[in-house]
Order: C-alpha cells, then sequence, then structure tokens
C-alpha cells in the first residue's frame, strides 16, 4: 500500500479537486471489488492526497478523452467482453460523444473520477498483464514475466495529460504493433471473403497474362503490400515488387514468383492470421521493455539474431537454430565472455549417437579424448581451428541449457530459407562482427588483435567489462521498423500450445 503524499495540497497540486479516504473506501465496498483492485485504487488516491485524476475544477481532463479513445481501440480489435460495465460504458459514451454536463457537483466529478480509475486498472490488466492462468514452463518459455505497476502506468498518464499514450504503455512496443495488426486482419475479415484462390499453372511470373494474376493483385491490395489500385490479368513489375514483399514478409524465398509456397500464405484463412496475432500479443505482454546499453535478442522462428544499443538497432544476421527434435530454449541470460579460438566439448549424446570411436576417426576430425564416462564412452574434445565445429569463437552467456551463440565452419546453411539445422545452440552468420560489436570500447582487443587471436590455434577467453544482456524469443508475428506485418511457420508447436490455452473457451 503507498502512503498519503502530504506534501501535495490545493495550492500545488496538478488537479484542483479533492477527495478524501472515506469516500474511496466507500467506492471501493460498494463496487466489491478484489482485494488486488481495491489496493490499486485506494493506494493511487492516497499517494496523490486524494486529488482527482481525471477532473478539475474547468470540467473532464484530457487524458479521460485519450483514455477512452485507448480503451474503445481496444474493444474494438479484440471484442472482450469480460470488460464491459454498464456503469463504466454508459459514462464512457458520455465522454465519447461529448454529451456529458460539464457543470457536475463536486460529489459527481468524484464519483466519475472514481470509475475511471477503476476501469482503468481492469483495462491495464486485462490489455497489457499477462494471463495469470498460463504457466509459461509449460510452454516451454523460461523468460521471467515482467512485472507490471498499474499505479506507477495510471500516474505517468495523468502527468502527461495522455499525450502520445501508446508511448506510455508498459508492455513492449511489439505489442502496440501487433494491436494495429489485429484491427487490420479483424476488419478484412469482415470485409472481404477469403476463398482459396486456385491457379490454373504451377507459377505465374513477370510478363505472364491470366485471370488468376487479378485475384493475386486484388489480394495483395487488401494486404497493402500492392499500391496500385490495378486488378487487371498482366502480371507487371509492380505486381512483381509485391510479390517480393509479401514473400519477405512470410519468410519465403523472395523471387517475386506467384508459385506453390506464395500460394499457401496468400490462401490461408485470415482466422488462422488472427489467431497468430493474438497468440503472439499475449507473448508480448510476458517480455520487459527495452532498456538501455547493449542486448542481444534472437527470434528462434525468424532465424535472426539483432543487436542494440539502447534501443538502437547495430547488427542484424542470420542465425541457425535447433532441429525440432533438439529444441532451442527460450530463456534469457547475460553475455559473459567471447572465447577466440574455442575447443569444441562434444556432447555426450553426439559421442554417444552420431560419433566413431576410433582415433583414426577422432584424429580425422582434429579431436581428441580427455577422460571417460561412467559407463567407458570417451569424453571428446575438437581442437581449435578452421574445421572446429564452433568456427573461430563462442560467445557465453553461462545457463543451464548448455546454449550459446558461436560460428560455424558450415557457411551455405545461412542461404536456407529455414535455417532449424543445429542441436539446440545458434550459429550465427556474421561471428567476427559479433565479436567486434560485444567487445566495442575495450582499448585492449583491437580488430587486429580479435582477428589474430580468431585464427590463431590457442583458446582464448575474454571477459566482458560489462555483461551484456541476451534474450532468445518465439514469436511467429511481429511488425518491424516499417510498420510491415510479418509471420512465419510455427517451428516447434509453441503456437499451438499456447493457443490451446487461449482459445479452449471458444471451442
Amino acid at each position: 500500500m503507498k502512503p498519503v503524499d502530504t506534501s501535495i495540497t490545493a495550492q500545488n497540486a496538478f488537479m484542483d479537486v479533492f477527495t478524501d479516504s472515506a469516500t474511496v473506501l466507500a467506492f471501493v465496498q460498494r463496487q466489491k471489488l478484489t482485494e488486488q483492485d481495491s489496493i490499486y485504487i485506494i493506494s493511487f488516491y492516497k499517494q496523490r492526497n486524494y486529488q482527482l485524476a481525471w477532473y478539475d475544477s474547468s470540467g473532464v481532463a484530457e487524458q479521460a478523452y485519450n483514455f477512452i479513445n485507448l480503451y474503445r481501440s481496444y474493444q474494438s480489435s479484440t471484442q472482450d467482453s469480460s470488460l464491459l460495465q454498464p456503469d463504466f460504458d454508459a459514462l464512457a459514451n458520455q465522454l465519447y460523444n461529448d454529451s456529458l454536463p460539464q457543470l457536475l457537483s463536486q460529489s459527481e466529478k468524484v464519483q466519475a473520477d472514481l470509475l475511471l480509475t477503476r476501469h482503468f486498472f481492469r483495462y491495464a490488466e486485462r490489455a497489457y498483464a499477462a494471463d495469470a492462468q498460463i504457466n509459461l514452463r509449460e510452454l516451454d518459455w523460461f523468460i521471467p514475466k515482467r512485472k507490471t505497476d498499474p499505479v506507477a502506468f495510471l500516474d505517468t498518464v495523468v502527468a502527461s495529460g495522455g499525450k502520445d499514450i501508446t508511448t506510455l504503455l508498459p508492455v513492449h512496443p511489439l505489442f502496440e504493433g501487433l494491436r494495429k495488426a489485429l484491427l487490420q486482419y479483424t476488419a478484412l475479415a469482415k470485409a472481404h471473403a477469403w476463398a482459396p484462390i486456385a491457379f490454373a499453372k504451377k507459377k505465374y511470373q513477370l510478363g505472364d497474362s491470366a485471370v488468376d494474376i487479378s485475384s493475386i493483385k486484388q489480394r495483395l491490395i487488401w494486404l497493402g503490400d500492392l499500391a496500385a489500385a490495378d486488378t487487371g490479368h498482366v502480371f507487371t513489375p509492380a505486381l512483381q515488387k509485391a510479390i517480393l514483399q509479401f514473400q519477405q514478409r512470410m519468410g519465403l524465398a523472395a523471387d517475386g514468383v506467384a508459385g506453390k509456397g506464395f500460394l499457401e500464405a496468400i490462401n490461408l484463412p485470415l482466422e488462422e492470421r488472427i489467431k497468430q496475432i493474438r497468440i503472439n500479443m499475449e507473448r508480448a505482454r510476458w517480455i520487459p521493455k527495452p532498456g538501455n546499453g547493449k542486448y542481444v535478442v534472437v527470434n528462434i522462428p525468424e532465424f535472426m539474431l539483432r543487436a542494440f544499443d539502447s534501443g538502437q538497432l547495430q547488427l542484424q544476421m542470420n542465425v541457425v537454430v535447433g532441429k525440432p527434435a533438439n529444441n532451442t530454449v527460450i530463456f534469457n541470460g547475460n553475455m559473459q565472455y567471447v572465447v577466440l579460438a574455442p575447443y569444441w566439448n562434444v556432447p555426450y549424446s553426439i559421442v554417444k549417437n552420431e560419433m566413431g570411436r576410433t582415433a583414426a576417426y577422432f584424429s580425422k576430425r582434429n579431436m581428441e579424448v580427455v577422460g571417460k564416462y561412467s559407463d567407458g564412452l570417451p569424453m571428446v574434445r575438437q581442437k581449435p581451428g578452421p574445421n572446429n565445429s564452433l568456427g573461430r569463437v563462442k560467445f557465453l552467456f553461462p545457463n543451464s541449457y548448455s546454449i550459446y551463440l558461436h560460428d560455424t565452419p558450415s557457411k551455405s546453411l545461412f542461404e536456407q530459407n529455414k535455417r532449424a539445422f543445429s542441436h539446440g545452440c545458434i550459429r550465427v552468420a556474421k561471428p567476427r562482427d559479433l565479436a567486434l560489436w560485444a567487445l566495442a570500447g575495450n582499448k585492449e582487443w583491437t580488430a587486429e588483435k580479435i582477428d589474430s587471436g580468431m585464427s590463431g590455434s590457442k583458446e582464448i577467453t575474454i571477459t566482458l567489462q560489462q555483461k551484456i544482456p541476451v534474450f532468445i524469443g518465439y514469436f511467429t508475428c511481429w511488425t518491424d521498423a516499417n510498420g510491415l506485418l510479418h509471420f512465419r511457420n510455427d517451428i516447434y508447436g509453441h503456437d499451438k500450445k499456447l493457443g490451446d490455452h487461449l482459445f479452449a473457451a471458444a471451442k
């Protein structure tokens, strides 16, 4: 429970209308709120010394209108009936339609203010807090849930007058992009039938002419990939460009040709896409907002790593992740070491199931036996060198899953469109760039010295001066910096498991 801030008075208060503890307590009791909701409301008004949040002596404050707009936008996109309350909805309608009398009595202002505050907390809990019924560990998600403070959120909204309220939301920016996408796709589903397009031939490309091409154009116009209002039968350069963008958004091989993969993606029912958006919106509620300093984000279904500093993208590269049989774990940690010319300590499972046992086998692969397991299997490690399975450098963020980032001699895999080939660790396409970025500011480790260490035959472990947070996440849907909506395949089946929780009531 927050303490009363007695330094706030009628003379210096931001809002010049006050209530008192008895009125707030009576409201809480009359509304029959949960203990947590009661604490939120009482704490909020106590720390303000009971000044109102949504009203002043002149009438309704701007933040009230901004909140109503935000609430209505949420309702429009989610159709969340659990938030509907007759008393609040009547007040919201009056505010939204500007039909609420401005000259209310002080008692009426207080009750309306309390009602707005009560519903703000209900809205914030429903829209931005993680579903309390979902056990993240059961969904193989091991990044701790973001902690929420709705009282602090409302304080910020009131202090800012609700201006640019979407930038104040207590969630990762990914959430707001997905919320807008949900609005778009919900509107598309209502406005257009999404009957499957059937191609008369295997593929269409630049210069072709067919009735099917007009259907492709119309659908891409609806999705926003094709800007020109052209629904003719000719495969134009503009259509080729639109298909390229669509393919990139879907994680398909981007060749500008309307083929099998393109047809499957564009025919997927909008209802399925809407579910995918909602699943990833729920995940966006779990993750913390970007912090200051350096951090690394890996998105498993996208096969992509991005390195940021203070929220600014500085480095981006393809990665190879674990096969479906060897899932890369979803978790977070802190990168502490960069290891140049690393040894590869071969995991027990690989020694047992995938390797030979002879001295000639080990010698050919530049490996050595360094001991034995209790069952007699050899402990094997691969020496540093150009053919080492970890390549020339690895990046360690100690964890119980034995997962790390590393180089690889198998460079061709990065050219594949779908890159789930590893035993769980993450191979990076630009290991030197990542090493330079991680060690930037360390005067001892110049680019020349890093290059020399990577190409050497002696393992060198460098302790980072500051740990770098690493987040290995799983998002099959997101919006990019340009507002484009991307989708990817559910390679590990995590969407299905989360969807079973979210949509169980609808079955």
